[in-house]
Order: C-alpha cells, then structure tokens, then sequence
C-alpha cells in the first residue's frame, strides 16, 4: 500500500507505510506519536477540568503500542495490499480525530476526546478482528 493518501498527502510526515514489518512498526509509531503531540500541545493550552484524566489515557496510548496491533505488524499478512490498506484507513480516521485539537478549547474538548478515544478503540478493535480471519 502506499503511504500518500489518494490526494498525496502523507499519512502523517514521512509515514513509512507497510511493505514490511520495520515499516509497519515504524508507521504505528510514527501516527502515535503524531496524535500524541499534539494532544500534549492540547494539554499545554487548554485547561482540560473534568477531561484531564481522559487525556492522560489517551497520551498513554500514544506512548505505548497495542499489543493487539504489534501482533498484527508481526503477521505476513499486514503486508498484503487488503490489510495494509485496512491498517491505513484506521490510522487515517485517527489522524482526522487528531487534527482537531489544535483548535480545541474547552467547549470542544467533550467531542474530540471521546474522538479520539473512538478512534483508538475502532484502529485495535478492527486490526485485532482482522488477525482473527
């Protein structure tokens, strides 16, 4: 699969795709990382109230890979244009949950945290069912 959007834009800057399974490792934290700048930016800005603990979750699961999606990355198959696009459209949704935090205040911190958490929950719940097959 490539790693540009059918626009031509990347993924995230210099997603490394899935051809392999370096490749694949690298792309699962390449899009952690990404999401999780920008919710520590989130963090810096906004005062979080209630949702503090929900964001600390989530830079967690930024920090520290799925154990679900590794074991995904590890199998032959995540290199196969099917899965590979599968992997792709997750961390595509993933990423779009995340671009809305540089613009997030306070009244907009219910939607994109549960956004988020949405996302997360979709990318491993959706690679685990498909290792699965």
């Amino acid at each position: 699969m490539s790693e540009e959007l059918a626009d031509g834009a990347a993924i995230v800057p210099g997603y490394a795709g899935h051809a392999d399974m370096p490749a694949r490792r690298l792309s699962d934290q390449q899009v952690r990382a990404w999401v999780g700048e920008l919710l520590a930016a989130l963090r810096e800005r906004v005062p979080l109230g209630e949702y503090g603990d929900r964001v600390e979750a989530l830079l967690m699961r930024c920090e520290f890979a799925d154990q679900n999606v590794i074991h995904a990355m590890e199998d032959d198959r995540f290199a196969q244009a099917e899965y590979a696009a599968a992997i792709e459209e997750y961390d595509r949704k993933l990423v779009a949950a995340a671009n809305g935090l540089p613009s997030a205040g306070t009244g907009a911190l219910e939607a994109v945290v549960a956004g988020l958490e949405r996302a997360f929950t979709e990318r491993a719940e959706g690679i685990a069912n498909r290792l699965k097959r």
